[in-house]
């Protein structure tokens, strides 16, 4: 490309933003506050209007008030005539405060709307996209910059439209007036302020760059942030004397990024204020055209009082104007960022689930046959490392199931896998003789219940922690009764303050903390709770005592005798309850088989069982 085909194409590329972005802006506002949105604008437009009424007026008081003076004033005078236009003043005065105050709380509410409705379209994109995106750290910047900047562009943009519809409308009125003192006085304006959007539209560009530089160092500097306000890393911050080194590198970022932004906003305003001056200076120059030929007797005071009015109110409505237009632009490509967050395509990222087929099948409703893994092998997005590799079993029908193996061995993965939340990279998995691709996700997710070890401890009531694993079935007090039953929380909760409606966790008034072990419990009745045909426990128990959690397992297997169950456990006293048991080491399937089965093959699981029961002896 040219020097000059590229100069071409800096100069329309802001154009071709905002003819892509903006209508998609509008279209958020109509749907997060369409009435207000109206309103707002009507009442914008009307009190727009006001200044250039009151500068005509005034022109009608002076020129009669000159006139008055002239006839000699005394009892000859037409008061009437003389006060209602001061009136009118007052009158155009009360209209513009009212239009005002009605305006800015419109515009308040707009504003509020949309930047939840945006928040809302953000978190609701981020729930519908595969977890391949959230191992990706590109969509984590991408994600923040949506959140930290885009929705309260959104709302930016959508006030700011409104501005200048009423800067245009109030704009064009005055112009009109200023018409009466001469033809070319609006081109002197428009002529001499008009380069100012040239310049906001460029510091726009640059601004927007500096956001996108810094995405990956703003969100590291607000996880520094989380972390010096988190409950659960104060402990070993302290311990380790962390907290100045998170605050150093928490400030500098947020010192650089100052620096630049500023740094940015000086310059801008130094051209603003140089361009400025051009603007005064043709202002002044229809000041001095209305003082001479009012000095020749053409014009009346009344048009020159207008004249100076008209011409400075313009001058600042086109400053205003183009000065709000660079800012228009610079909202609309932060707004561009939300709308291609939204636009994420569902198989843009490395690992993406694979499409669903035309027509996904039901996961019926009880498992008849079995779940076969058959020549899986798998490994991360973005890693070239293998975590499960060529692995193949069959898991029967209502068969308890335990799998274990060292750290990284790949278990929780075969979960991950059997949830469907990746496809494996190689080979497939089939339930009941079909691939898993074969049904409909949502479900599969239905008929497969998970408890992950690092569970998720949500700091509201306990019938919420417990009833979030069938939501469905939330206000259904029994079934969340009986869930705690079977998950061992149930003394606990009635021990609570408020019982199921006590808040757990310390991140609300009244929240009542508990200890590692009650919260699996909690975790565990959660799992209970949903009616899945494939019910999942990753290591829930780690936190629970050895009789607690053989109380847990005795409970598990006979709550799942008439379901499929597989768990994981380093604690062989509970795996030694398993109908079968699967042996991983680095990724492969080095064993399988019942507990005596593999202790009489003396092979890895023997030697794994017999080092742990040395350490009872």
């Amino acid at each position: 490309m040219s020097d000059k085909e590229g100069s071409r194409f800096a100069i329309l590329r802001p154009i071709a933003q905002i003819i892509e972005y903006y209508p998609r802006c509008v279209r958020l506002v109509w749907d997060a506050a369409g009435l207000h949105a109206i309103l707002a604008v009507g009442v914008s437009m009307l009190g727009a209007l006001v200044p250039a009424a009151q500068v005509w007026i005034t022109k009608i008081v002076i020129d009669n008030v000159v006139s008055a003076v002239s006839d000699g004033g005394g009892a000859a005078v037409d008061w009437v005539g003389l006060l209602i236009p001061v009136a009118g003043v007052f009158g155009v005065w009360i209209l513009g405060s009212i239009c005002s105050a009605a305006a800015n709380g419109l515009i308040e509410k707009v504003g509020y709307l949309v930047r939840t409705h945006s928040e809302y379209l953000i978190i609701r994109k981020a729930a519908q996209l595969d977890i391949a995106f959230f191992e990706n750290s590109a969509f984590f910047d991408e994600m923040e910059k949506a959140r930290s900047e885009s929705s309260y562009r959104a709302y930016n943009l959508a006030a700011l439209s409104l501005t200048i519809v009423s800067s245009l409308t109030g704009l064009t009125a005055m112009l009109a007036v200023l018409l009466s003192v001469h033809w070319a006085a609006p081109i002197i304006l428009l002529v001499t302020a008009a380069p100012q959007v040239i310049v906001g539209g460029h510091y726009a560009g640059k601004h927007f760059s500096l956001v996108g530089a810094m995405a990956s160092n703003r969100r590291m500097a607000e996880y520094m942030s989380r972390l010096l306000g988190s409950r659960e890393a104060v402990k070993e911050i302290r311990i380790f004397a962390l907290h100045e080194e998170l605050l150093r590198r928490f400030h500098n970022f947020w010192r650089l990024f100052g620096k630049e932004t500023f740094r940015l906003r000086f310059a801008q305003e130094r051209f603003g204020f140089l361009l400025g001056l051009i603007t005064m200076m043709g202002t002044a120059s229809i000041w001095a055209y209305a003082v001479v030929r009012a000095v020749g007797g053409h014009i009346s005071v009344g048009t020159v009082a207008l004249a100076f009015q008209a011409a400075e109110q313009g001058r600042s409505g086109f400053s205003n104007l183009f000065s709000n237009l660079g800012i228009f632009y610079e909202h609309t490509i932060f707004a561009g960022i939300l709308f291609r967050f939204l636009d994420l395509d569902p198989r843009s990222v490395e690992g993406a689930l694979a499409p669903p087929p035309a027509s996904p099948v039901p996961v019926p409703d009880r498992l008849t046959r079995s779940i076969e893994f058959r020549n899986v092998s798998f490994r991360y997005p973005g890693s070239d490392k293998y975590v499960v590799k060529n692995v193949s079993f069959t898991i029967r029908a209502r068969e308890s199931v335990a799998i274990v193996g060292e750290n990284g061995a790949g278990k929780t993965t075969v979960v991950k896998l059997l949830a469907r939340f990746y496809d494996p990279t190689e080979g497939a998995i089939y339930l009941d003789g079909r691939d898993l691709r074969e049904y409909d996700l949502a479900s599969l997710r239905r008929q497969i219940g998970v408890i992950f070890q690092d569970f998720v401890r949500y700091d509201l009531s306990a019938k919420e922690n417990v009833g979030f694993g069938q939501v469905d079935l939330l206000d259904d007090a029994d079934r969340i009764e009986r869930a705690a039953y079977e998950g061992g929380a149930s003394d606990l909760i009635k021990d609570l303050p408020k019982g199921y409606d006590t808040i757990l966790g310390k991140e609300f008034d009244e929240g009542v903390d508990l200890s590692g072990g009650e919260w699996q419990k909690i975790a565990l009745s959660r799992a209970f709770m949903k009616e899945a045909e494939v019910l999942i426990l990753d290591e829930p128990t780690a936190a629970l005592d050895a009789f607690a959690e053989r109380d847990v397992f005795s409970r598990f297997a006979e709550l799942t005798s008439d379901r499929t169950a597989i768990f994981i456990s380093h604690r062989f006293s509970t795996v030694r309850m398993a109908d079968h048991i699967l042996v991983l080491q680095r990724g492969e399937l080095v064993e399988q088989g019942s507990h005596e089965q593999l202790l009489a093959e003396d092979g890895r699981y023997a030697q794994m069982f017999n080092t742990q029961a040395k350490q009872y002896r």
